[in-house]
């Protein structure tokens, strides 16, 4: 056994590896950080419960990401960007992707021993959706936007669940209508690369063309409710004992207005290449909207 996986692993390079398990996606699950945040519990054991609850995440689902590329190792070949990826570009194999499928899940099981059962519970459950969505549920129109936007908003559950921090209802109906948004724009710049190709349609999706308006209309309306949900969330009496100036909370809902159809926009103009989450990352309007937003909550907390 040993030397078998010496042979499967002997001409794999580094990059590759950092390549397919895609750590700067792992930006995403700084999700399980708000409970701990918008609660205003930063302790240093919730502080670090909520690092344990990011490296699960960031295993689990770089194993799902290897997982996702072997499924779709075919249809990304025929990808404008996608082919580049070290499977599809035959950088890498099937077997050496099992091995490192193994190894991460070994790691992950290994932090996941000393959480409690809740959170275990739903480790597993966004285990199974995940692949779930990657097998089947990605080639159904629309419930892939809400899968992916319930797996988005597993990683803030999560965060209240390891730290035991209840989350309120208003952050995470806020957090459903975001990511269905961001999810349908990513589907629009998807829908955007293949019409470069002349193709009829999203490789391995559901969707064709002529659902681009559909799509955009989606984006532009769950974008604008989950704006909606924020300022409920801010003026619930959850959030308002938290605060001594709580109206000074509201320009986040202008800020996040504004960066919600910004993405949108640029998305339509076909700026963004792939997922508009990782395009933000190396945005600096995105940055300074963030920074814009922790100076509101700070100015919130000490006014």
């Amino acid at each position: 056994m040993i030397k078998v996986f010496y042979m499967n692993t002997k001409n794999l390079k580094f990059v590759n590896i950092l390549k397919i398990i895609r750590p700067y996606q792992w930006v995403k699950n700084i999700l399980v950080f708000i409970p701990m945040l918008m609660a205003h519990q930063l302790t240093i054991n919730n502080f670090i419960l909520s690092i344990k609850a990011f490296i699960i995440f960031s295993l689990i689902a770089s194993s799902i990401y290897v997982i996702n590329d072997i499924v779709d190792v075919e249809s990304d070949k025929k990808h404008p960007y996608k082919r580049y990826r070290p499977l599809a570009a035959g950088l890498i194999n099937i077997d050496q992707c099992k091995i490192l499928i193994f190894l991460l899940l070994l790691l992950c099981g290994l932090f996941m021993i000393t959480t409690n059962v809740n959170f275990f519970l739903l480790i597993i459950s966004y285990f199974i959706i995940s692949n779930l969505y990657t097998f089947i549920l990605k080639r159904y129109v629309y419930i892939d936007l809400l899968i992916l936007a319930t797996l988005y908003t597993l990683r803030i559950i999560s965060g209240g669940l390891i730290t035991d921090i209840s989350v309120s209802i208003w952050l995470l109906s806020f957090s459903i209508f975001f990511f269905i948004s961001l999810a349908s724009v990513k589907r629009q710049i998807e829908m955007l690369n293949y019409k470069k190709l002349n193709k009829k349609g999203i490789a391995g999706r559901g969707y064709t063309f002529k659902d681009e308006g559909v799509i955009n209309n989606i984006s532009i309306l769950s974008g604008c409710v989950s704006i909606l949900v924020l300022i409920f969330y801010i003026n619930s009496p959850q959030v308002l004992k938290l605060y001594s100036s709580p109206l000074i909370m509201w320009g986040i809902c202008v800020i996040m207005l504004f960066w919600i159809s910004r993405i949108i926009i640029i998305a339509k103009k076909g700026k963004i290449k792939d997922d508009p989450i990782v395009y933000a990352i190396n945005d600096k309007i995105s940055y300074l909207c963030l920074l814009l937003i922790l100076c509101i909550i700070w100015l919130g907390i000490t006014f």
